[in-house]
């Protein structure tokens, strides 16, 4: 017994050793392999993926277009060439349109939306969406936002009044779930000063995983033939069940009372009543919904106001531009009045820049792909790691890239850049196609706030910033703590 299990872990790491030769076989640079996690052992787990592909990137970025890591036993490819990215995005999207995930509807129907959808699938589904963010849509849903922002007003306003410290993320993950549950799920959520709030549990089951999730996270990623014969999906029973059953009552409660409402969900059901959506993809796309609109404008929300507070100067050139251009619109914060705000988005393409919510971005090769200008191939079926914060970190695009300065985005400084050096919302036409939406909660959430308070540090306050490692996204440290003062 002890002389066969002997051979069957020296066989695998046999196996795990040949695997681990895969890039140098090919020529590119890698960071070698660990068994059993691979390249990246701490990622998820001691240190955010942010910071470990930051540093790899550092080494790696000038000894060629593209340097090679494992995924536990999976080769990926990291390209470091902004040229390459170029190539990947949009010259070659047809080489590289797949984001390489393979999950049965039956191992998780959530799944089964438009960022994992690859091929005519995702074609046909994109074409669908599209007209449920075209901008005369999301302007159709501007009051709803505003209003759900006056309540988060209205909540902070005591906290203000005294001065004190406050746990800034979680208010504005408390705003954005309210919003994105009303606009995507036509539901009232009350989340604001509500810890116990099933949609606020939700999120955190889904961006909060333990060690023991990132594992299994990695291993679907890592071994598809097992993730599909074990039937593991990446969402768990209960956030599948959860969100299964809100759709499922919000659907039925609408056509029963002929119920129409100026949302997501909305434009969702009128293209089942003409057969374009079955009630799996109204729950899977009403979930990436959820997803997108949750955590990526509080993400936002939490770094600008964190930058705001620790740069003074930027946040009342922001207030006066703020004031002045509401001045102009008959005291009225207008979707007009938003679109006419350059230091704003000055202020929020910086947050993006220095702090990205997706810090990589995902594609795989459907077939062998050459390089130009060099020997170099990448062969077909590989997942390719686009490291969207180490390129927004790297001095030699951004000078002194620790510096919060919204001056790098003025319009002569935008076109100095390789356009492929910032890629907050990916690039292509698998753009994140909520973007639009995404950035109107925020600023709304932004004008609001600076209207209101002046925002500052407080003892507690993160400096310099530290990321949660097991966060899926990037996420400070034992929250973001900061105080307003009533103006």
């Amino acid at each position: 017994m002890l002389f066969q299990l002997c051979l069957v872990l020296l066989a695998i790491f046999l196996w795990f050793k040949n695997r681990f030769n895969y890039w140098h076989k090919r020529g590119f640079p890698y960071v070698p392999g660990k068994i059993p996690l691979g390249s990246t052992p701490t990622a998820g787990i001691s240190e955010h993926s942010c910071t470990v592909f930051q540093r790899e990137y550092e080494k790696f970025k000038d000894r060629g277009p593209a340097f090679g890591v494992f995924g536990m036993a999976k080769p990926m490819l990291v390209p470091t060439d902004p040229d390459l990215i170029r190539e990947i995005f949009v010259k070659n999207f047809e080489v590289f349109h797949e984001r390489g995930f393979n999950i049965s509807e039956e191992a998780d129907p959530l799944s089964q939306h438009l960022s994992f959808k690859n091929g005519q699938e995702w074609k046909d589904l994109r074409s669908k969406l599209s007209q449920v963010f075209s901008s005369g849509k999301i302007k159709m849903m501007f009051p709803n936002v505003m209003r759900i922002c006056d309540r988060m007003i209205d909540y902070l306003m005591p906290y203000a009044e005294k001065i004190e410290p406050l746990e800034m993320k979680d208010v504005y993950c408390s705003f954005t779930t309210e919003v994105i549950s009303d606009c995507a799920f036509g539901i009232t959520a009350d989340c604001l000063g509500n810890p116990d709030n099933e949609f606020k549990k939700c999120a955190k089951k889904i961006f909060e995983p333990t060690a023991f999730e990132m594992i299994k996270l990695m291993l679907i990623i890592s071994f598809e033939s097992v993730g599909e014969f074990f039937k593991i999906g990446f969402n768990g029973k209960e956030v599948t069940d959860f969100i299964m059953k809100v759709v499922r009552q919000t659907l039925d409660y609408r056509e029963k009372n002929n119920v129409e409402r100026n949302d997501f969900f909305q434009l969702l059901m009128n293209m089942k009543k003409t057969g374009d959506m079955t009630f799996n993809d109204i729950a899977a796309n009403s979930f990436v919904f959820f997803l997108a609109g949750f955590e990526t404008s509080s993400s936002v929300m939490t770094f600008s106001t964190y930058e705001l507070a620790l740069n003074q100067d930027i946040q009342d050139r922001l207030r006066t531009e703020i004031n002045e251009v509401i001045a102009k619109h008959n005291g009225e914060v207008t979707y007009e009045s938003i679109m006419e705000m350059k230091y704003l988005d000055m202020v929020f393409n910086e947050s993006l820049r220095k702090y990205p919510v997706v810090d990589f971005q995902i594609r795989q090769s459907v077939k062998d792909f050459p390089i130009a200008n060099t020997n170099l191939v990448i062969p077909a079926k590989t997942m390719i790691i686009v490291p969207v914060h180490a390129i927004h970190n790297d001095e030699k695009y951004y000078e002194n890239p620790d510096k919060f300065d919204p001056e790098r985005f003025t319009d002569e400084n935008v076109k100095k850049r390789h356009p492929f050096t910032y890629l907050p919302f990916s690039h292509g036409p698998r753009t994140c196609i909520g973007m639009r939406f995404g950035t109107l909660q925020t600023k709304i959430g932004l004008i609001k706030l600076l209207r209101n308070f002046r925002i500052l540090p407080c003892s507690k306050t993160i400096i310099p910033m530290k990321f949660s490692p097991n966060a899926q996204f990037q996420s400070p440290l034992g929250g973001m703590w900061l105080k307003l003062e009533k103006i």
